[in-house]
C-alpha cells in the first residue's frame, strides 16, 4: 500500500480540539451578551446630561484600578503556567497564583459593593446603580465560572494522566478565563473611568 493511500485512510486530527471549539463559540456568544450590556449603558449615558447622576456615590476608581492589575496579571501567570506544563516543569505555583489572584480580585469587588450600597448606589437607587451592578455583576460572575475553571484545571494537571489530553484541558479552560481578563479593563475605562 503506498504512503499516500495509508495517509488517507488515517483519521485526520481536527485542527482544534473540541473543547477549544466549544469555548470559542461560548466566548463568542458571551461577546454578544457584553456588547448588548455595553450598547444599552452607553446609549442610555448619552441620553443624560449629568452621568454618573450628581447625587451618586463616585466608583473606587484607584482601588479598582490595583485590582485591574491583579485580574490582568493573573493571565500572565496563567499563560506562563500553560507554557511551563509544555517543557515539562511544573505549573502548579503558577495555577495557584492565578487562583489567588482570581479570588483576590473577586474579594476586593465584593468589598467594594458593600462600601458602595451603604454609600447609597444600589441597583434600584437610579439607571446608573442598575447598570453598574448588572455590568459589573455579570462580570463578576463570569469570574466566579472561570475561578471553577482553575480549580478544574488544578485536580487535572495534579493527576497529570495523560499529557495530551491535559493540554487540551488548559487550552479550552484558559480561553475562558482569558475573556474574563482582557473584557475587564473595557468594562473597568467605560464605566469607573467613564470614558
Amino acid at each position: 500500500m503506498s504512503t499516500i493511500a495509508q495517509n488517507t485512510l488515517l483519521p485526520k486530527q481536527p485542527p482544534i480540539s473540541n473543547g477549544v471549539l466549544g469555548m470559542i463559540i461560548l466566548i463568542i456568544t458571551e461577546s454578544m451578551f457584553f456588547a448588548g450590556l455595553i450598547s444599552a449603558y452607553v446609549v442610555n449615558r448619552a441620553g443624560v446630561i449629568d452621568w454618573p447622576p450628581f447625587d451618586q456615590p463616585r466608583l473606587p476608581v484607584l482601588v479598582t484600578g490595583v485590582n485591574t492589575v491583579f485580574l490582568i496579571t493573573s493571565g500572565l501567570t496563567l499563560l506562563f503556567a500553560r507554557k511551563r506544563f509544555l517543557s515539562n516543569k511544573n505549573p502548579m505555583p503558577l495555577f495557584f497564583i492565578t487562583m489567588v489572584l482570581g479570588l483576590l480580585f473577586v474579594g476586593i469587588q465584593g468589598y467594594e459593593w458593600v462600601k458602595l450600597i451603604g454609600y447609597g448606589l444600589t441597583a434600584s437607587s437610579s439607571i446608573y446603580g442598575s447598570f453598574f451592578y448588572t455590568i459589573i455583576g455579570m462580570h463578576g460572575f463570569h469570574v466566579l465560572i472561570g475561578l471553577s475553571f482553575l480549580i478544574y484545571l488544578w485536580v487535572i494537571v495534579k493527576k497529570n494522566i495523560s499529557k495530551e489530553n491535559t493540554i487540551r484541558k488548559i487550552n479550552s479552560c484558559s480561553l475562558f478565563w482569558y475573556f474574563v481578563v482582557l473584557i475587564w479593563p473595557i468594562l473597568y475605562g467605560l464605566i469607573y473611568l467613564d470614558i
